[in-house]
């Protein structure tokens, strides 16, 4: 197995420095915090996207340059995925620009990219991918039950089902939606405006990221790329998004690091800070060892050439070991908090919510070791 190296660059580090202090004076986590307790609902303030887009350029990290986009890749938005999670920023970033916004370039719909990206990039535009059906898994390589029919005379799409759930849908202003054509073969569909389709919102676990059943009824659509084209798109976007998440997974568990060590630090009980135990040293070191692990994980797969054999690979890997760390460290940031971790007045319980909804966001973090069989054997026969 040959791999290329890699070193950060200074320019990797300065963006990194720039893009935390700004989401640290954004106080994600606090408002996450109060509108949970407030509403049931999180932050998605368009004034907040509009900002990071404009002032920082997420929007269009990782969209080519004809497209008003910077041209990066999946390095540089593990960066953005470990700031996110650390600050505890949800959002439309996974929704639009990881998902959606891929599904259009990666679809290969020069004409819809040209169209839609450019409103993606200056954060006036975000958009939801409605992949899933009944379910958190997104049944790749199933049949789709959403249904997609050609008017006899004029040709025009209209596509028929629900999905389910849908992350960033209620904020989204179009949705790409995988559908099963009249002969059978799956395909993406560009749905554009909102008039057509039925949003019924879901109660989230974790409050930052809104999710809802999406339902369309005869909804006009225009298919996006080739007909049948939608496993392979969306087998390279699930593995870009597996990756991101697991950037964004280790950001969550460092920051659950950062806050146990600076709790236990400084509560005191028979006389010494409790860090001074050893059971309590102990469990943050393997918290410590975890979030490091994971972290590696996911920038070696984020290194690779996006679909390739060894990108797959580091996603399904990155995924797995990132969603089953970030879980573990977020239960013990509860524990060693003892009783204050699991009040409304303190952030520990959040960083639980996120963990948990994202371990099961693209389907159980268990299911990707059976991906991994076909990748281990084939590198066994060389």
């Amino acid at each position: 197995m040959i791999t290329r190296p890699f070193a950060w660059t200074e320019e990797h580090e300065e963006f990194r420095g720039v893009l935390r202090r700004k989401l640290e004076s954004l106080d994600a986590v606090g408002a996450a915090r109060r509108e949970l307790a407030a509403t049931g609902d999180g932050p998605r303030s368009d004034s907040t996207w509009s900002m990071l887009c404009t002032e920082l350029g997420l929007g269009g990290l990782t969209l080519p340059e004809e497209y008003d986009g910077s041209g990066c890749g999946r390095v540089e938005q593990s960066i953005v995925g470990e700031e996110l999670g650390r600050a505890l920023a949800g959002g439309t970033y996974l929704p639009t620009v990881v998902l959606a916004a891929q599904a259009v370039l990666r679809s290969g719909d020069v004409d819809a990219a040209a169209r839609l990206l450019p409103g993606i990039v200056s954060g006036t535009a975000r958009a939801a991918l409605a992949v899933a059906e009944g379910g958190a898994s997104w049944r790749l390589g199933e049949p789709s039950v959403t249904t997609a029919q050609a008017d006899d005379i004029s040709g025009a799409w209209r596509v028929t089902g629900v999905k389910t759930p849908v992350v960033g849908a209620a904020e989204a202003d179009w949705f790409v939606v995988a559908a099963r054509e009249p002969d059978g073969v799956g395909s993406l569909f560009l749905v554009e405006g909102r008039d057509a389709v039925t949003l019924r919102p879901l109660e989230p676990l974790d409050a930052t990221r809104s999710v809802a059943e999406v339902e369309f009824r005869a909804t006009p659509a225009r298919r996006l790329g080739e007909a049948g084209a939608a496993l392979a798109v969306l087998e390279v976007v699930r593995e870009g998004a597996a990756i991101y998440l697991a950037a964004e997974q280790a950001g969550g568990s460092a920051a659950c690091v950062a806050l146990t060590t600076e709790y236990v630090g400084g509560r005191i009980q028979f006389g010494v800070p409790v860090g001074r135990f050893q059971g309590v040293k102990h469990r943050l070191a393997d918290m410590h060892l975890r979030t490091e692990h994971a972290r590696s994980a996911a920038l070696w797969a984020a290194w690779q050439e996006p679909g390739s054999d060894l990108a797959a690979m580091g996603a399904s890997v990155a995924r797995t070991y990132a969603s089953e760390a970030f879980v573990q460290t977020a239960f013990d940031t509860i524990q060693l908090h003892g009783g204050i971790g699991i009040t409304w007045e303190h952030d520990a319980h959040l960083f639980l919510r996120r963990a948990q909804s994202s371990a099961a966001l693209l389907g159980p973090a268990w299911s990707e070791r059976s991906r991994l069989t076909s990748y281990i054997e084939k590198e066994a026969r060389g």
